[in-house]
C-alpha cells in the first residue's frame, strides 16, 4: 500500500471513530481497527503527518487525535462511502410520508418532522417556490349566501385560498361564470404575471362583467402574492440544545437564523443542486464554526422546487445523514409529482 493511500485510510478511519465516540483516537485503536497491518509506530508518524497537513489536531498533549475542519472536508468530499438505508429503513420513511401527500405543505411539514426525529437534527424543508409557477387552475367555493372562497392551484402543487364577499346573493350560475371566465384568463400564466396592472387590464377584457367581480379579482390577486412566497417548515430546533458538541449559545443563534427568513433561505441555499454539506467556518458567521449543514434539493417538473436540510454538529454521521437526506427528496419529489401528475 502506497504511503498516501495508507494515510488516507487512517483518516477515513479517524473520522468514522470519532464520529461514533466523541473521543480522540489514538494509535491503537487504529492499529486494532484497520483492515491492514502496520505497526502502532507507522501510525502515530502518519497521524503527526496528517496533522502537519491541518487534517487532524490533537486536543490535549497527551490524547489521541481528532479531525479538523478541514480533516471532516476531505473525508466528505474524498473518503466517505455511501451507507445505503435497509429496505426497512426506506419503508418507514415512504409509508410515514405517503400518510401526508394530500398536499405539498402538509407532505414538507411531516419531512421535516421525521427527519428531525429519524436524525436528531434540526431539520428544514422548503415548499416549491412560487416564482418559477404557473396558474394550473382556479376553483371557487361557495360559504355562504354572499360569500365564496377563491382556490388558486399552480403547477408546483401550491395551494392558495381567499375569502371573498360580493353586495349580491352569489347563485351556483355566477359560480360557474367565475370559474370559467377567471380560467379563461388566467388559467397557464406565471404566478408572477399577476399584478395589479394585469388584473386591471384582465377586468377591462370582462367588460361589464367586472362590475360584479371586483372582489373576486381581488382575492385571486391575493392569492397569487401568497403563492410567490417560499413556505418553510421547521422542526427539531430543541434537539439543537441536548447535543454536548453544541453550547447553549451555539442552539440560541441557530433559533435566532431559523426565526429569519432572509438568513434561513441563504443557509439552505449554500449548497449546489445536489446533496451538500457546509462545515463550520464554509457558513460564514462566526457563532455557527460548531456546525454543520447537510442539504439536499428535490426538483418538480425538472424544477429545482425546494430544498430539505439538517443542522446538527460538526461531528454527525454524515454517510448517513445524507443517505437519508437524498432518499427522502426523491421520495418527497415522487409523491409531489403524483399530486401534480407530471
Amino acid at each position: 500500500m502506497e504511503p498516501t493511500e495508507r494515510k488516507m485510510k487512517i483518516l477515513e478511519a479517524v473520522v468514522e471513530t470519532f464520529i461514533k465516540t466523541g473521543d480522540p483516537v489514538g494509535s491503537k485503536t487504529l492499529c486494532d481497527m484497520l483492515d491492514f497491518n502496520v505497526s502502532s509506530a507507522t501510525v502515530r508518524n502518519d497521524m503527526a503527518e496528517l496533522a502537519g497537513l491541518g487534517l487532524l489536531e490533537q486536543p490535549h498533549t497527551s490524547s489521541g487525535r481528532v479531525p479538523t475542519e478541514l480533516g471532516y472536508r476531505v473525508y466528505i468530499d474524498d473518503l466517505m462511502k455511501p451507507r445505503p438505508l435497509t429496505r426497512q429503513e426506506q419503508f418507514a420513511i415512504r409509508d410515514s410520508l405517503e400518510q401526508s401527500a394530500d398536499a405539498p405543505e402538509h407532505l414538507l411539514e411531516k419531512t421535516a418532522e421525521l427527519l428531525s426525529r429519524l436524525t436528531g437534527c434540526a431539520s428544514v424543508a422548503s415548499a416549491p417556490s412560487g416564482e418559477n409557477a404557473l396558474i394550473k387552475h382556479i376553483k371557487f367555493v361557495q360559504t355562504g349566501s354572499r360569500t365564496a372562497m377563491a382556490v388558486l392551484i399552480t403547477s408546483l402543487g401550491t395551494v392558495k385560498t381567499k375569502l371573498f364577499r360580493c353586495d349580491f346573493s352569489i347563485t351556483p350560475s355566477m359560480m360557474d361564470m367565475f370559474d370559467k371566465s377567471m380560467n379563461e384568463s388566467l388559467s397557464g400564466m406565471p404566478v408572477t404575471a399577476v399584478t395589479p396592472a394585469f388584473m386591471q387590464t384582465t377586468a377591462v377584457s370582462l367588460g361589464e362583467m367586472s362590475m360584479i367581480m371586483p372582489n373576486v379579482l381581488l382575492a385571486i390577486h391575493d392569492a397569487a402574492k401568497e403563492a410567490l412566497s417560499t413556505g418553510v417548515a421547521i422542526k427539531g430546533q430543541s434537539n439543537l440544545f441536548v447535543m454536548p458538541e453544541l453550547t447553549s449559545s451555539d442552539g440560541k443563534r441557530v433559533m435566532e437564523i431559523l426565526g429569519r427568513s432572509s438568513e434561513l433561505s441563504k443557509l439552505i441555499s449554500a449548497a449546489d443542486n445536489k446533496a451538500g454539506v457546509i462545515i463550520g467556518s464554509e457558513l460564514r458567521d462566526p457563532s455557527l464554526n460548531n456546525l454543520s449543514v447537510a442539504v439536499t434539493h428535490y426538483t418538480v417538473s425538472s424544477q429545482c422546487s425546494g430544498a430539505i436540510a439538517l443542522i446538527g454538529p460538526v461531528r454527525m454521521n454524515y454517510p448517513k445523514i445524507i443517505s437519508t437526506l437524498e432518499y427522502a427528496a426523491v421520495t418527497v419529489e415522487e409523491l409531489i409529482s403524483d399530486m401534480l401528475d407530471v
